[in-house]
């Protein structure tokens, strides 16, 4: 599948995910900090942590990609993207994002969602979109900040339509249309392929949402947009 190329001045870039990845991606994911937000679980079982793990690097490519954010482009994970539940005849798209706590603070989302984002718009997977959306815990507070500075609209709240545990929680729908497209999101500059070459959320089913269509897991996307601060 072709890619445009990505321009990168952002510290944080995706990068494919890669099975040497695996330890920092638990990691990431066993930790409450990141996990809440999701509205998962922290990942603690090995047998299900890998699971989840390698149904992510077998996401199929018209689906759309599950990639390791990294600083640089180069090192450790830092944290992840989830682009999921792709319809490429639609060119809907469902955003979903975790970084690890060390990074938060530094505005290193905003800048590479900011990069990635019109990259997409222009068919960085393959093929335009016109809608890219995401799903947050109405809690989320710095994932729904993120996602306004971005340019997303808020376009309601699903009341109760989480089931965590014994809890239910509110779910924000947020999309981004081509026509949105603000000073947030700069034009292309230099060139970059995620893939070589060329997912805290899910999907309103209505189950969990950040990313794709309700899988409890973090291999396709969580419940809800990810953990960090912008």
């Amino acid at each position: 599948m072709a890619a445009l190329p990505l321009p990168l001045v952002s510290a944080l870039r995706p990068t494919p995910l890669a099975h040497a990845d695996y330890p920092r991606y638990r990691a990431l994911y066993a930790d409450p900090r990141v996990a809440a937000p999701t509205g998962l679980p922290a990942l603690a079982d090995e047998a299900e942590a890998r699971r989840w793990f390698h149904a992510a690097l077998a996401l199929a490519p018209e689906q759309g990609r599950i990639m390791a954010l990294r600083l640089g482009g180069q090192g450790a994970l830092a944290g992840v993207l989830r682009l999921t539940d792709w319809d490429r005849g639609a060119g809907v798209l469902t955003l979903g994002y975790a970084l690890s706590p060390e990074w938060w603070g530094r505005g290193l989302m905003r800048e590479c969602l900011a990069e990635v984002l019109p990259w997409l718009f222009d068919g960085g997977l393959g093929a335009p979109l016109h809608r890219i959306q995401g799903w947050v815990l109405s809690d989320n507070h710095p994932s729904r900040r993120l996602l306004a500075k971005l340019g997303f609209t808020h376009e309601g709240t699903l009341r109760g339509v989480f089931r965590h545990g014994a809890s239910r929680h509110d779910v924000c729908a947020y999309g981004l249309l081509i026509g949105d497209r603000s000073a947030a999101m700069p034009a292309h500059q230099t060139a970059y392929a995620p893939d070589g070459g060329a997912s805290t959320t899910e999907s309103p089913k209505p189950e969990p949402f950040c990313q794709s269509r309700s899988h409890p897991h973090p291999s396709h996307s969580s419940p809800m947009q990810g953990a960090q601060r912008s």
